[in-house]
């Protein structure tokens, strides 16, 4: 799948998903099966995954994004996917994540707090020591939620 299928397909289903509450995390290709990630304030059901299936399937197939695709699977994200926009920090709030990113000068670090505030372009945490650090969204190039077992 190219990015601007992706993107195409983000575009054309976030508004009708949004309108019934549910977010499109993301879209993924695997082999012959299309992927669409959602997430639901609450939690998803297996009902919820089956309606947005039965809604988003005619109209993928009208805009021929199934044509290269054996099967539709709606799912969701679960609790180890990456953390990628401001909403998937924003639903974290609270919780401790762990950050690789980019510094300005290319040299890559790594942080981990637990995620304190997402402002416009940052995710700030409050580290373990009481310290705060702002990370910007751009910089980041993977970001995880930090599982307590």
């Amino acid at each position: 799948m190219t990015d601007t299928e992706k993107s195409a397909i983000v575009e054309m289903l976030t508004p009708l998903l949004d309108s019934d509450g549910i977010e499109l995390v993301d879209v993924e290709a695997h082999g012959k099966t299309l992927r669409l990630l959602i997430h639901k304030l609450g939690g998803l059901s297996l009902a919820d995954c089956q309606a947005v299936h039965r809604l988003v399937y005619p109209i993928l197939e009208v805009h021929r994004y199934l044509s290269a695709y054996a099967q539709l699977e709606v799912a969701s994200p679960g609790i180890d996917r990456p953390l990628r926009t401001a909403a998937d920090f924003r639903r974290n709030l609270g919780r401790s994540v762990r950050i690789e990113a980019v510094a300005e000068d290319g040299r890559g670090y790594a942080v981990q707090g637990e995620v304190a505030e997402v402002s416009e372009g940052q995710v700030g945490l409050m580290q373990a020591a009481g310290k705060r650090v702002e990370v910007a969204l751009s910089r980041i190039h993977n970001a995880q939620i930090v599982l307590k077992w």
